[in-house]
């Protein structure tokens, strides 16, 4: 008989709360070694992880309805800083990855040039770039950076085929004054019914706050400055860890997740804008949020949808997806 099944045949004899215990501890172990913030730059997949989230930063900040004039620049210096670092680590064995973010950077010099800023020292640190990583800045072709887009379009094209749906799906983060009409989200709501769940369980709930208690939830969210007030109606995805069983303690995440996409999807389909916005926070956070907000604390907080009546038109936040490729393998 082999350690793992010796084992597996304590670990089934134990209290279930030991149980827990055993996967809390599995998954911190797994926490320490793989979460992006710890030796972050001695991995090269955690480098790219963190490179997109800091260049999508760049690309949101174009997107805003009201940007500050020469706004990110020192976040675009440190983009391209960390930008070289990962050539002189990781150039070698992929500098493909590098034609997106400067994309990005190329797309943000042209955006402040069309505003009338002059930013001389990042274009100099971009030029440096490019020549350290052998791209010429004319291939540099790839979609980045913002577009503007309109309502009449996008509602035309969710009313299309699937692929229409899902490529004219976009976050958007800014909408007008008039409140989404109940009956127009309980659509979306029944449409998003249809999401599969463990045993047909269904422990998906929903918490919609309107006006100044949308405002304050992301405002307590905190990952959307610049443009909470800009969202009137906030949608509060969560699952219920009552419907879910011992030996499945993430199923919740898992089912309310497929939930939330689905959601998004049939809120674009109604003809509605949609964002999604992290709830993978800290646990105290979290319940503090919930407590504030009305949500039981034995369902679990899964995503929060911004969501409402979108503007005749809008900037749009290019956010171009990684090849397949890079993303599968066959086994």
């Amino acid at each position: 008989m082999t350690w793992s099944r010796i084992y597996k045949g304590i670990k089934a004899r134990l209290p279930l709360s030991m149980q827990f215990l055993i996967e809390m501890l599995n998954y911190w172990k797994r926490l320490r070694r793989y979460n992006a913030c710890i030796n972050t730059d001695r991995d090269q997949q955690k480098m790219q992880y963190t490179l997109l989230r800091e260049n999508h930063i760049i690309e949101k900040g174009m997107s805003m309805r009201n940007t500050r004039r020469g706004f990110g620049q020192a976040k675009v210096t440190a983009l391209i800083e960390r930008l070289r670092k990962y050539n002189r680590l990781y150039g070698g064995k992929d500098n493909t990855f590098l034609v997106y973010p400067l994309s990005t950077i190329k797309e943000y010099i042209a955006y402040q040039h069309r505003d009338g800023v002059e930013i001389p020292e990042i274009e100099r640190a971009f030029r440096v770039l490019c020549e350290e990583a052998g791209i010429e800045e004319a291939s540099l072709k790839m979609p980045a950076g913002i577009e503007m887009l309109r309502a009449d379009y996008l509602q035309e094209q969710a009313k299309g085929d699937y692929h229409s749906l899902l490529y004219s799906r976009h976050s958007i983060r800014y909408f007008k004054e008039e409140l989404p009409s109940k009956e127009i989200l309980e659509k979306a709501l029944t449409l998003a019914s249809r999401t599969p769940s463990a045993c047909n369980r269904q422990a998906w709930h929903t918490h919609i706050y309107f006006g100044e208690d949308s405002h304050e939830l992301l405002r307590m969210q905190d990952g959307c400055k610049g443009f909470c007030d800009d969202i009137h109606c906030s949608i509060v995805v969560t699952a219920d860890m009552k419907g879910f069983l011992g030996h499945e303690p993430f199923q919740c995440f898992v089912d309310g997740g497929l939930y939330a996409q689905n959601l998004i999807n049939a809120l674009h389909y109604e003809g509605l804008g949609a964002i999604p916005l992290s709830c993978g926070f800290m646990s105290d956070k979290l319940l503090a949020m919930q407590k504030h907000f009305g949500i039981p604390e034995n369902e679990v907080m899964v995503v929060i949808i911004g969501t409402g009546v979108m503007q005749d038109e809008m900037k749009i936040a290019l956010s171009t997806r990684r090849p397949v490729a890079t993303t599968n393998i066959y086994h």
